[in-house]
């Protein structure tokens, strides 16, 4: 018995197709690594578009953009109780623009800016009733 875990009921079914050179094409439904499934487009076997990530019971893990095969645009997280642990943006594959972090109770955690991959700027930390706790600057 392998460790795998088995692909939720619930994950969507795609084509999953190969093209004559072997590249994965159109809509795909990949095992994540962490439990579950990732679903989205490949395009000449890279990712491209929307993808979205479920939980091995089928909620929605994280969402968020590929082009080329690296991640871009904003990404949300969420917990398994379904609210949103974190957004953020990527350019590149690298964290870039504002960044939000949430506990388990919808309260913030800290805010703040990437710049390809660097925290800059001013970044919040904050106390669970979301006043200000801490503030850091970072330079770029």
């Amino acid at each position: 018995m392998s460790g795998r875990q088995q692909r939720p009921d619930t994950a969507p079914t795609t084509p999953n197709l190969l093209d004559d050179d072997g590249r994965k094409q159109g809509q795909w439904t990949d095992d994540d690594p962490h439990g579950g499934v990732m679903v989205g487009a490949y395009a000449d076997g890279l990712r491209d578009g929307e993808w979205r990530h479920y939980f091995a019971d089928g909620r929605l893990r994280a969402q968020g953009e590929f082009r080329g095969g690296e991640l871009a645009g904003e990404w949300t997280w969420y917990r398994a109780n379904g609210r949103v642990m974190q957004r953020g943006g990527f350019q590149h594959d690298a964290k870039h623009g504002v960044w939000e972090r949430w506990n388990a109770a919808g309260e913030p955690i800290d805010r703040g800016t990437y710049d390809m991959g660097r925290k800059v700027g001013e970044w919040r930390t904050f106390h669970p009733d979301g006043s200000v706790k801490r503030v850091t600057t970072h330079r770029s």
